[in-house]
C-alpha cells in the first residue's frame, strides 16, 4: 500500500486537477493524506464538497508548518508501506504511481525514486539529462544520463514527486527537520538516503506536469531568500566533516558577498534575507552541532 502525502496552503485553485488525476491511477492500493497548512481560501470545504472518496484523508492544521513540517505531520497519519510526496500544483499521468512503485521495488538498492517533473517555463532540452546541486546548493541541469528505458541513477531527488519506503524512513529518523520549513529539504533527504547506503533513481515513465512555485509565490522575497539560503548552506554544514567545513567557510563568505551584491544592485535576492540566513546559522551553532551528532 502507498500513502500519498499532499500538502495544501491556499491552493484551492489547483486541487481539482491534482486530486482528479491522483484518483484516476492504474495502481489502486493507495490512500491520500491531504494535509492543509491552515489555509484561509476554503480549500478544505471545497475538497469535502467535491471529492467524496474514502481514499482521501483530510488533516487540517491550526498552524502553517511549511513543506518540511507539513510532510512530517502528514506522515503521522500514513498507513502505507511506501510513502509518496506530491506537490498540490501538479497533474499526474495515469501510470505515474505504478511506475514509481515498480522502479522502487525493482531497481538495485533503491532508496528513493523521483518522477519526471515537467515544470511550466522550463525548456524541454533540460529534461534530456538529470541535474544535481553545486557547492552552494543551487540546482545544476543536464548532468546525469538517463537510460533508454527512462531510468537512471541520480544524486538529487526532486521533492515535487518522489517515493520512499516507510521502513527506510524509520531507519533514518523520518523526513525533515521542522526548522527547515521550506526549500532544500529534498537535498537534505537525498543526503540522508545516500549516506545510509542507498541509491536514488529517476524514472521518466512516471510523469508529472508541474505549475511550479504555486505556494511559495505567496511569500515575500525576504522570506523566500532566508529559507533558500540558510537551508542550502545547512545541508553542507550538517552532513560533512570538520575538515570539509574548514574548506567550506571561505566559499560561504564568497557566496555571502555575491548574494549581497546581487541583492543590492540586481534585485535577484533579498539582501536582508541573506543576512538573516547567515545570522541564524551563527546564532544556532548548538542546534547545528546537535543535528550533526544525531545524523
Amino acid at each position: 500500500m502507498v500513502s500519498i502525502l499532499i500538502l495544501n496552503y491556499n491552493g484551492k485553485e489547483y486541487l481539482k486537477e491534482c486530486l482528479s488525476s491522483v484518483l484516476s491511477q492504474s495502481y489502486t492500493d493507495y490512500e491520500v493524506i491531504l494535509f492543509d497548512n491552515c489555509s484561509s481560501d476554503g480549500s478544505i470545504d471545497y475538497i469535502r464538497e467535491n471529492f467524496d472518496d474514502s481514499r482521501i484523508k483530510i488533516v487540517s492544521s491550526e498552524k502553517n508548518y511549511g513543506f518540511a513540517g507539513g510532510n512530517n505531520e502528514a506522515l503521522k497519519h500514513a498507513t502505507g508501506e511506501m510513502i509518496v510526496l506530491l506537490n498540490n500544483d501538479t497533474v499526474v499521468e495515469r501510470e505515474w504511481l505504478s511506475e514509481l512503485v515498480k522502479c522502487l521495488n525493482e531497481s538495485q538498492n533503491a532508496g528513493m525514486v523521483q518522477s519526471l517533473v515537467l515544470t511550466d517555463g522550463i525548456p524541454m532540452k533540460y529534461y534530456k539529462k538529470n541535474g544535481t546541486i553545486n557547492l552552494f546548493g543551487h540546482n545544476i541541469m543536464e548532468v546525469f544520463d538517463i537510460g533508454q528505458n527512462g531510468i537512471g541513477e541520480i544524486f538529487q531527488v526532486n521533492g515535487c514527486s518522489l517515493i520512499i519506503k516507510k521502513e527506510l524512513l524509520d531507519k533514518i529518523d523520518g523526513l525533515f527537520p521542522y526548522e527547515y520549513f521550506a526549500y532544500a529539504e529534498d537535498t537534505y533527504l537525498s543526503f540522508k538516503v545516500k549516506f545510509a547506503g542507498h541509491k536514488i533513481y529517476h524514472n521518466a515513465k512516471s510523469m508529472v506536469q508541474h505549475k511550479g512555485g504555486a505556494t511559495m509565490s505567496k511569500y515575500r522575497n525576504e522570506f523566500v531568500t532566508f529559507y533558500q539560503e540558510r537551508n542550502r548552506l545547512l545541508n553542507f554544514l550538517l552532513f560533512f566533516s570538520d575538515t570539509f567545513r574548514m574548506k567550506y567557510y571561505p566559499l560561504m563568505l564568497y557566496n555571502l558577498f555575491l548574494k549581497l551584491i546581487y541583492g543590492l544592485f540586481a534585485g535577484r535576492y533579498s539582501a536582508k534575507g541573506v543576512l538573516k540566513a547567515y545570522g541564524w546559522i551563527m546564532k544556532n551553532g548548538k542546534w547545528v552541532e546537535a543535528e550533526r551528532t544525531k545524523l
